[in-house]
Formats: C-alpha cells, sequence, structure tokens
C-alpha cells in the first residue's frame, strides 16, 4: 500500500476553500455526460492512481503581450481551472472527493497566440490556471498563502506554458492536469465506474 509522506497531507477540508472562492461545483450532468454525448472523456483514471484531465477551453481570441490582454488571457485560463476543478469533484463522486487529492503532478497551459513573437508571456496567462489548484489544493500562489507559504503545497505542480498555438474555435486557452490519488480509491473507480469520467 502506498502512503502519501506526512508533511504533505492537508490539514484543511478543500470544500472550506472552495465555498471561500465562491467556486460552484455544478451539477454532475453539466460537467460530465455520459459517453456518446460527447467525443472524448473528461478524466482517465489509471491503477497508479495518476488522473489525466483533457484539455479545457476557455475564453476567445489570441491573446498578445499587451497588460489587459495578458490579463484577459489570465481570467479565462482561471476559467478552465475551475472547470476542471469540476470535473475532478464529479469525477471522483460518489466514491472519492476532491478532499482524496494527493497533489497535483503536471499542468501543461497552451495559448492562443497569433504567434511571431506578439505573445512572450504565456506563463503569466497560465498563472490564472494553476492559480486555481494552489488556491484550492494549497500553494505559494494561493489566496491562501502568506509570503509564498501555504498550510500545505499539494496544488504546487510542475508546469510547461506555451504560447502561439491555434486553438479550436478560437479560444485563448486549453490547459491540461495530471493529479495523483491514493492508488487503492483510482482501483475502486475504475472497477465500479470505469476508467474514464
Amino acid at each position: 500500500m502506498v502512503e502519501l509522506n506526512s508533511g504533505w497531507k492537508r490539514n484543511f477540508d478543500v470544500y472550506d476553500r472552495i465555498g471561500r472562492l465562491g467556486i460552484d461545483l455544478g451539477k454532475k450532468e453539466d460537467t460530465l455526460p455520459p459517453p456518446g454525448a460527447q467525443n472524448l472523456s473528461q478524466a482517465t483514471f489509471t491503477p497508479s492512481g495518476l488522473v489525466f484531465l483533457s484539455g479545457t477551453t476557455a475564453g476567445m481570441g489570441a491573446v498578445t503581450d499587451e497588460d489587459a490582454e495578458v490579463e484577459k488571457g489570465a481570467a479565462a485560463a482561471r476559467e478552465a481551472g475551475i472547470a476542471h476543478i469540476r470535473v475532478l469533484h464529479w469525477g471522483l463522486h460518489p466514491l472519492g472527493s476532491l478532499n482524496d487529492v494527493w497533489y497535483c503532478v503536471k499542468g501543461f497551459g497552451m495559448v492562443n497566440s497569433a504567434g511571431g513573437g506578439v505573445l512572450t508571456l504565456s506563463h503569466l496567462v497560465v498563472n490564472g490556471y494553476s492559480k486555481v489548484f494552489h488556491d484550492v489544493f494549497g500553494g505559494p500562489l494561493s489566496e491562501f498563502a502568506e509570503d509564498g507559504r501555504d498550510q500545505s503545497l499539494s496544488g504546487w505542480h510542475a508546469r510547461s506554458a506555451v504560447g502561439g498555438f491555434d486553438l479550436p474555435a478560437g479560444v485563448r486557452a486549453e490547459p491540461e492536469m495530471i493529479v495523483q490519488i491514493d492508488p487503492d480509491l483510482a482501483l475502486r473507480i475504475i472497477r465500479e465506474h470505469g476508467p474514464h469520467a
């Protein structure tokens, strides 16, 4: 049996933070349509406990290095992060919850840009996405951190932030995330519901 190092265990309920952040988790049927109603799964659970979240899109239009555009891009990326929190919540439900996320592993953020060097600040755009995971699970960018120190670092993750993509339908950002849950919980979810949500 795999155990998480005690120094990485959270001492708070992530749902308390979600409430304080004003994040609405919505309804399962709106977040995770049944197979056949969508072409791709929103999340894939693996026996190792890694959960892969499909890219989710937010905002419209290309981003440039202008401050207002970077802010709009970061706001769109934040929307995508909140959408992924919903997917995780409903993908884990009813066998688990967001409190069962041990830590975030890797984020990958693609940002729409016209190319030609008009966007060199894609990392600032994707910070809008990463910050959601820091806020909910704990991390240096969190609203709950003081001087970059939070009660937990389980929202802290490795990440790439790349600009220059022609994203589907001209959206501003399409990020992805991989998180780690208890492998035993992942196996229960796979046995009872299959690997895809």
